[in-house]
């Protein structure tokens, strides 16, 4: 029996790499496909898939391709002809597509197709928030539809019995890639709806874009939006989000954190319950204490306002107004019998003053009488005139031979006018 050559894996590896470097044909290639998961690094280098719908190709452009070999700024969902090789990358045993020159030739139909899903799902309200249900803050039955992987579902137990060891969990082993993905998803969405859970988490552990397609497809959206349980996706990829995500009423990262998220602690939970009843409890005794007061309050109102008491109450008041009154009376009678005493000798003085002040004025004004009076001014060797009974007060009221009469302080004095001299 012939014995077969041993390789190590970097010799196969090399053996492969050297069949694909003897094909000409695959040395000048030109690959029409649509731009998926397209991403740069630090050094400028391009890493894409190209994609249709049957297929995908790795591929990678090299910052010193895109000077001369790339004329526009590629994205996801960009159908392009991508000229360049195939090769084998050694060291991990992967064949891809090394791009010479990219050249975009119009918007992928893949991409197409899922923005008219999308404009469509839309437009029947699918992604409205008023559809979004609440997820319960203490779920009990937890129903996980996701890949049938062992190590998958240990650690969603795992968690679950980590924070919740009362928790209940349902799982649907689902195919969640491939041709019929969507429609496992879907009736593993029914069939844990059926069954009255708490909350459905629906999702797989990672991938590229087209291994999570099937959360891209109707099928799936109508399930999501169908069931009575809230649902939370968790794809493990948050670069993009699928129709999936959005038709769910909330999204994690992957199973096991929507896990973690979806079940409380049960420690910090009764930990929490017990300082709100800590806090009901204190609320009750400061009611209970306030109650008793009250009722304390009102006893004495009772009594107060008893018949007896109210009677009691009036006599002690009439009395003390009874009193009041005497003390106000006898006050007031004092006060103004002050206030009398006051006012007369007040009025006597003032009587006194205001006479005092009269017969002083009496003797000013006799006095200035006796100062203007026609006769005390006689005394000083003055004399009054008169002709005929008038006043001669100027030459011209006189004429030579005039008889006229000078009255003087103690008599009269009859005489003639016998010349006149004016002053000049």
């Amino acid at each position: 029996m012939p014995q077969n050559n041993i390789y190590t894996v970097q010799e196969l590896n090399r053996r492969i790499q050297d069949l694909i470097s003897g094909e000409p044909w695959l040395g000048n290639l030109c690959v029409e496909g649509e731009i998926t998961g397209f991403g740069r690094d630090k050094k400028g280098h391009c890493y894409f898939s190209l994609k249709d719908s049957s297929g995908v190709i790795s591929a990678v452009m090299f910052a010193g391709k895109q000077r001369y070999g790339l004329g526009f700024t590629p994205k996801n969902g960009d159908k392009v002809h991508a000229f360049g090789r195939v090769e084998v990358y050694v060291r991990d045993g992967k064949y891809q597509l090394y791009v010479d020159r990219l050249v975009r030739v119009g918007d992928g139909e893949v991409n197409a197709n899922l923005q008219k899903l999308i404009a469509k799902l839309e437009g029947m309200g699918l992604f409205s928030q008023e559809y979004k249900k609440p997820i319960p803050r203490y779920p009990r039955k937890i129903g996980v539809v996701t890949a049938g992987n062992k190590a998958a579902i240990s650690d969603i137990c795992k968690v679950a019995k980590t924070r919740d060891p009362y928790a209940q969990l349902y799982c649907y082993p689902a195919t969640v890639q491939g041709q019929y993905a969507a429609a496992d998803i879907s009736r593993g969405i029914e069939i844990l709806d059926g069954m009255g859970m708490d909350v459905i988490i629906v999702g797989r552990g990672g991938g590229s874009a087209e291994d999570l397609w099937a959360f891209n497809e109707e099928q799936v959206a109508w399930a999501i939006f169908n069931a009575e349980t809230p649902i939370i996706t968790a794809t493990g990829h948050e670069i993009d989000t699928t129709v999936a995500d959005m038709v769910a009423d909330k999204r994690e990262s992957n199973p096991s954190t929507a896990v973690m998220h979806a079940l409380p602690v049960v420690k910090e939970t009764v930990s929490e319950f017990e300082q709100r009843y800590l806090y009901i409890k204190a609320l009750m005794d400061n009611r209970m204490e306030k109650y008793r007061r009250d009722l304390d309050g009102y006893a004495r109102q009772l009594r107060l306002l008893s018949p007896e008491a109210q009677l009691g109450a009036q006599r002690e008041k009439l009395d003390r107004l009874q009193e009041t009154m005497k003390s106000l009376m006898s006050a007031r009678l004092s006060s103004a019998h002050d206030r009398c005493e006051r006012m007369s000798e007040r009025l006597e003085g003032g009587m006194y003053r205001k006479y005092e002040l009269r017969l002083n004025a009496l003797a000013v004004m006799t006095e200035r009488l006796h100062g203007l009076s026609p006769t005390a001014k006689l005394v000083n060797g003055f004399g009054y005139i008169a002709s005929a009974d008038q006043p001669v007060t100027s030459v011209g009221d006189v004429e030579p031979g005039s008889d006229i009469e000078i009255t003087v302080h103690d008599g009269k004095i009859l005489a003639s006018v016998t010349d006149i001299n004016g002053f000049r």
